[in-house]
């Protein structure tokens, strides 16, 4: 009894720095078994404290980067997160929590109210914007595509230039085309192209541009959206067969207006 009594409080003496410091090391050594070890060791013997909610945010990184198990990840991410902000791992895990219901779970409803905690609990957060874009995908996931365009426009009118810009205004190309607003879809494609040549997102606004040319029945412009593609995409077997698609749906209506 005395042993595992001196046993405790040679543990509990331990400092904190170190326990992270060993579960790092066997981490960055590939060593997942051990690193959980001493992670689940400090959120233990420091509950409630800044070395716990480091620990339980790198538990929930190992269940799900290594583990691939997001729902147990979630259940570390959401402790961490209970402890409140006082580490700058409880924004991080708070963004882990949204990502999972996102991407992994496809839970947009309930991400959309992750996304939104990160915004409203971490005002003025460089993962702000992030989060309000993510919100516009979810919404654009569920096909309320109204919504998805309200979310997208209120990262252009709140952040202004910067990352997600160009993402948000593609994805408001992309509303008024499903939407089948076709002339309106054809002009925020056009701007688009116009406002953001340097984007890597460019080249699919051309895409989407043909598209929307070709349900508008304006297949020689869609052919010469098409041809500007050709050379910059990277698989061409797509654009070519677009191409000759478009050239095939031609000929059959020239041949019936021959006809007629």
């Amino acid at each position: 009894m005395v042993f595992i009594l001196m046993l405790f409080t040679a543990c509990r003496n331990t400092p904190p720095s170190e326990i992270l410091l060993k579960a790092g090391d066997a981490l960055r050594q590939g060593k997942v078994e051990d690193a959980l070890f001493h992670y689940k060791r400090a959120a233990s013997l420091y509950p409630g404290s800044q070395t716990s909610q480091e620990a339980l945010y790198w538990i929930g990184r190992v269940y799900l980067l290594f583990k691939k198990q997001p729902k147990e990840a979630l259940g570390f991410f959401e402790k961490a997160v209970s402890l409140g902000d006082i580490t700058p791992y409880c924004e991080k895990a708070q963004e882990k929590i949204a990502d999972i219901y996102y991407a992994d779970l496809k839970d947009y409803k309930k991400a959309i109210v992750e996304f939104q905690k990160l915004i409203d609990h971490f005002p003025g957060s460089d993962l702000s914007v992030k989060a309000q874009y993510h919100i516009g995908q979810c919404y654009l996931a569920m096909q309320d595509y109204a919504q998805a365009k309200i979310e997208y426009s209120m990262l252009l009118d709140r952040y202004g230039a910067g990352e997600y810009q160009d993402a948000a205004a593609y994805g408001i190309c992309v509303v008024y085309f499903r939407q089948g607003d076709l002339r309106q879809a054809k002009k925020e494609f056009e701007n688009f192209i116009a406002l953001y040549s340097n984007s890597p997102l460019a080249t699919n606004a051309k895409l989407g541009l043909a598209d929307t040319l070709e349900e508008m029945g304006e297949t020689e412009e869609a052919l010469a959206v098409l041809g500007s593609v050709e050379k910059d995409y990277p698989n061409k077997e797509i654009i070519l067969r677009k191409i000759d698609n478009l050239l095939k749906k031609k000929t059959t209506r020239q041949g019936a207006r021959s006809k007629g």
